[in-house]
């Protein structure tokens, strides 16, 4: 698709946003998604713009119904979104739809999460890296669940592999994050040590 198309499509999308929204932001946004696509090759613009899209939109709908500037509303709606992709895939069971389940459980799961880091403040997100036992506990729980789930079923039902191969690499990156977390955040407090006994 060329530049042009993407930016006509990209016009019609904002039209989701709300009218005032628009009014006032509509011709910028598209401006800046022109500009983009003539400096950033346009597959990484539009995945960015389609997370943006997804996650702005609702909370632009939701803060001009309700006139405040955060809610905690969106991400919510995401995690339910997530549990009730797990729960329906589960239900049916067909590896396909398995498959596609895991996949969207997934991707809504994200969306909450970045919902949940957009809602924060500045003074929060810098306090992150103090929070690195939790992605650790959750990375350490999803994967002893995951082994004892397989374990206890014995073998995997048919499509069964692609959701707990899933699960263990999520496990994984979790594990990961709170163990880079945790080196970030010993780091910081021996640095401040040093400098307040300095």
């Amino acid at each position: 698709m060329t530049a042009d198309r993407l930016v006509k499509a990209y016009r019609l999308t904002t039209r989701l946003y709300p009218r005032p929204f628009r009014d006032e932001f509509g011709e910028d946004l598209v401006q800046l998604f022109a500009d983009q696509l003539a400096d950033e090759r346009a597959p990484r613009i539009v995945a960015r713009t389609v997370l943006d899209l997804a996650l702005s939109v609702p909370q632009r709908h939701l803060e001009s119904d309700m006139r405040t500037t955060r809610s905690s509303v969106l991400p919510v709606m995401f995690f339910v979104a997530a549990l009730s992709s797990l729960v329906v895939g589960l239900a049916i069971g067909h590896p396909s739809v398995l498959a596609l389940c895991a996949f969207l459980t997934l991707a809504f799961i994200t969306l909450a999460l970045v919902a949940i880091h957009r809602a924060r403040p500045l003074s929060e997100v810098r306090s992150a890296p103090s929070r690195w036992w939790v992605a650790l506990t959750a990375g350490v729980v999803l994967l002893v669940g995951l082994i004892l789930v397989t374990n206890a079923t014995g073998e995997l039902p048919e499509g069964g592999w692609l959701l707990a191969m899933i699960t263990g690499l999520t496990a994984l990156v979790l594990i990961g994050t709170g163990v880079i977390l945790g080196i970030v955040h010993l780091a910081g407090r021996s640095h401040r040590r040093a400098i307040a006994s300095s």
